[in-house]
């Protein structure tokens, strides 16, 4: 099994070092969102083969950016179209076609490596208290149905809702992994008074730069099967069963 990531920068799934539209593992350096999913898929596999390992660690990933995602857009086609629903909100086309254009990537890196590839494409939800879930919803939707114009059973949204620091200040904040639920309440905007960015940063003693958030997911003080919330959750078990597809491990 292979991982092809995208994401939106290098504090979320990671980035190409140095600087490209995409690159293999020799190139990427994986951000916080990138070694949780590679830590969930540990555990996924471990069910199977009773061992551990990263697929970050040992070459099984690539990455390609937004960018690369925009100057790639594939023509739309008509089944495309018709699965994107004549009522789905015009701001989530993007999610869609981020979605198709990773699965046809994940299909041409699948018939490279002659093997199964599982495609995340993360992206924050941003939403607002005022928006509640269902701005997430329709986001998550999109993403789901721009994997399915392609036909690609192994696609996964990873939608934080608002954002990723939600997640991982469910994981560190006083009362660890508890209650959670109600992160998703706040606001997706750092302009807002205390917003989760220095939330996060207060939780771990302003010990938060990428890289060190990143040790924290990696040496498990960061528990990622423990977080608990309702994106999250979403997200854990797409990953689940698209890995359990890709590896033959029965439902």
């Amino acid at each position: 099994m292979y991982l092809l990531l995208s994401g939106e920068g290098a504090t979320d799934i990671g980035c190409c070092n140095p600087a490209a539209d995409g690159c293999d593992a020799d190139g990427f350096k994986a951000g916080p969102m990138a070694w949780v999913a590679d830590k969930l898929i540990e555990k996924y596999i471990d069910i199977k083969q009773s061992y551990e390992i990263s697929h970050i660690n040992t070459g099984g990933v690539s990455f390609v950016s937004e960018g690369f995602l925009a100057s790639n857009r594939p023509a739309p086609v008509k089944k495309a179209m018709e699965l994107r629903g004549k009522k789905k909100p015009a701001e989530t086309q993007c999610y869609f076609e981020n979605a198709r254009t990773l699965a046809m990537a994940a299909k041409q890196k699948s018939e490279e490596i002659k093997g199964a590839v599982v495609a995340v494409l993360f992206r924050d939800a941003d939403g607002t208290a005022s928006a509640g879930r269902g701005n997430w919803r329709d986001k998550y939707a999109s993403i789901v149905k721009g994997f399915a114009a392609e036909d690609y059973d192994l696609g996964v949204a990873m939608l934080p809702n608002p954002k990723s620091e939600a997640w991982l200040l469910c994981a560190v904040k006083p009362n660890a992994y508890q209650h959670c639920e109600a992160l998703e309440q706040e606001s997706g905007n750092d302009r807002r008074a205390n917003p989760l960015k220095t939330q996060l940063a207060n939780a771990l003693n302003n010990k938060s730069s990428t890289d060190q958030i990143n040790v924290l997911v990696q040496d498990d003080s960061i528990d990622v099967l423990r977080i608990d919330m309702p994106s999250y959750n979403t997200f854990k078990a797409d990953l689940e069963r698209a890995v359990r597809l890709a590896v033959g491990i029965p439902e």
